[in-house]
């Protein structure tokens, strides 16, 4: 009866041992993500900034733009108080009508540091990579 209650005892700890590990384990990977999980559970951005990109699939220069990879090379990038965010206009048309937005490509720096996110400039140069990495930067 004694060896049974140890063994008992035993994997008690053991699965213990594993839910407190657990926990650990998953708490640093909340922490770690802190921000994306802000950001798309409750729409709120942690950066003050952000530099959103609206596209539409129909629209000529903006496939010719996701195409080039170029906003696939800016988001690989780490900026401390700007995020990226990329728009499909169909699946975001309230957020389009919101800014006024008619125009596709449109790139725009956000301030998000209000209750209402406001437009503080808009991005009218060639669309190249220096261009738009130089946009971003004005607002680190």
């Amino acid at each position: 009866m004694v060896k049974a209650f140890a063994r008992k005892g035993s994997s008690s700890g053991t699965l213990y041992s594993i839910i407190i590990i657990s926990a650990v384990f998953v708490f640093a990977i909340i922490l770690s993500h802190k921000d994306r999980i802000q950001e798309s559970f409750f729409n709120v951005s942690a950066k003050r900034y952000s530099v959103e990109y609206y596209y539409m699939d129909t629209c000529g220069h903006c496939v010719e733009f996701n195409e080039s990879g170029i906003w696939d090379r800016l988001n690989s990038q780490t900026f401390n108080k700007v995020a990226l965010k990329k728009f499909n206009r169909s699946e975001h048309i309230e957020r389009v009508n919101s800014f006024g937005i008619t125009s596709f490509p449109t790139f725009i720096a956000v301030d998000n540091s209000t209750s209402t996110p406001t437009i503080v400039a808009s991005f009218e140069q060639a669309r190249i990579y220096d261009n738009l990495l130089a946009f971003i930067r004005n607002y680190e």
